[in-house]
């Protein structure tokens, strides 16, 4: 694409011009071959002609010719004052009326064809006709002024040829200065989409950042949900162990062996998670299935772990199935850790619109402090977020007889 000249940049004759569209007919250099070959051809019939005017008065009308030809502009958006807009035109068509005069040179004629083409840029299309009707009765006059011989119907039939040589180079020139309107336009336009694809590249990078912080997030929830899940469970068998090791030593390899597994359990955690976030007791089972897994993984460690299911069982979206998986887990893990509880009851009950879990213990409840700590982290409060995310309500508190309750109520489709 061409580069469209600015205003300052476009107050020569041949500047506009011949730089608007570079590859394209060079417009510019055109008009100024045309111009110097008209003043060459005619200076050049005034020595070769009868020369009826003297040397100095020839050459001098000649000068200002090329004077006004000089300072003629071709851009109304230049900088050139309305002065010179409407004079430097005016002296270049009296100039080559004097000049057609004095040399008698028919050709030298042309001379206001680029005048015609200079009032369609300056002015327009509709002020250019007008231009061109006037011009005609001074190419009549020259005719017939210049060679009185020619007799007023030769002079007329003469004249007569320049009025389809001005509509030509009218339309020429209309579809010259359309064609650089156009570019101008393209090249705005292109201007726009180069910013509008910064924009976006930009907006692009955003949305990486922000999917990748999402993604952090949410890797940062399943580490919690899941290896800290096996991790408290290994930690509180090794304890039990510890502890029965000699008073009870069938109990203690018991306790030890429960560990191994939930070691076992958590290696496969990691290697799962490594292919993708998603739970191994609801990639093995779907539904309730998975949750009753994940409760009897709970036996041993000295509370009694209860799970039953209200309501007729629906399937449940892959997101609701995870969620209310990981909601259990948080219950189950929150209570073997923080409440002291001998006793867990769990319960998933289905309604007609939503689906909600609830896990209670029987232990000494959670303080102010201990629930503001457990929400700061990656469990309550992770478990908060992904609930309200998928349009549910999550409640976790005290209960009024004592211990600690948790419920996640989810919305599901009508049966």
């Amino acid at each position: 694409m061409g580069k469209v000249i600015n205003k300052s940049q476009s107050s020569g004759h041949e500047g506009w011009l011949a730089q608007a569209l570079p590859g394209e007919p060079y417009v510019g250099r055109l008009f100024e071959l045309l111009f110097w070959g008209y003043f060459a051809a005619a200076y050049a019939s005034y020595f070769l002609g009868d020369r009826g005017y003297g040397v100095i008065l020839v050459s001098l009308a000649f000068a200002v010719l090329a004077l006004a030809w000089l300072v003629l502009p071709w851009d109304p958006r230049a900088s050139a004052s309305r002065a010179r807009l409407l004079g430097a035109p005016a002296m270049f068509v009296a100039a080559s009326f004097v000049v057609v005069h004095f040399t008698g040179f028919g050709l030298a004629a042309g001379l206001y064809s680029i005048a015609v083409a200079n009032a369609v840029f300056l002015f327009g299309v509709r002020w250019a006709v007008l231009y061109a009707v006037a011009l005609v009765p001074l190419v009549f006059i020259n005719h017939l002024w210049s060679n009185p011989d020619l007799g007023l119907t030769r002079a007329l039939e003469l004249t007569a040829y320049s009025i389809p040589t001005f509509a030509f180079v009218i339309g020429m020139c209309t579809m010259t200065l359309e064609a650089v309107r156009r570019r101008e336009k393209t090249q705005t336009l292109f201007g726009e989409l180069e910013e509008a694809h910064a924009e976006l590249k930009s907006y692009s990078e955003q949305l990486k950042e922000l999917a990748i912080s999402e993604e952090r997030n949410r890797m940062a929830r399943e580490i919690h949900d899941s290896l800290g899940h096996y991790l408290v469970k290994i930690n509180v068998q090794l304890e039990v162990a510890l502890k029965l090791s000699r008073r009870n030593p069938d109990r203690a390899g018991e306790a030890v062996a429960n560990a191994k597994a939930a070691a076992s359990e958590a290696l496969s955690e990691v290697r799962r998670a490594v292919r993708a976030l998603k739970p191994l007791g609801v990639e093995e089972r779907r539904g309730t299935g998975s949750l009753v897994a994940l409760a009897r993984g709970f036996e041993g460690t000295g509370m009694a772990v209860s799970f039953r299911v209200q309501g007729e069982e629906r399937e449940l979206s892959p997101e609701a199935d995870l969620l209310l998986y990981r909601a259990l887990q948080e219950g189950l893990t929150n209570a073997l850790k923080h409440s002291g509880a001998s006793r867990i009851e769990a319960r998933l009950a289905f309604e007609p619109s939503h689906v909600r879990l609830t896990v209670a213990d029987n232990g000494h409840g959670t303080t102010d402090s201990d629930l503001g700590k457990g929400l700061a982290g990656f469990g309550l409060l992770g478990l908060r977020e992904r609930v309200a995310e998928l349009g549910g309500t999550f409640k976790a508190g005290g209960s009024e007889g004592g211990g600690f309750v948790l419920t996640v109520e989810l919305p599901v489709r009508p049966t």
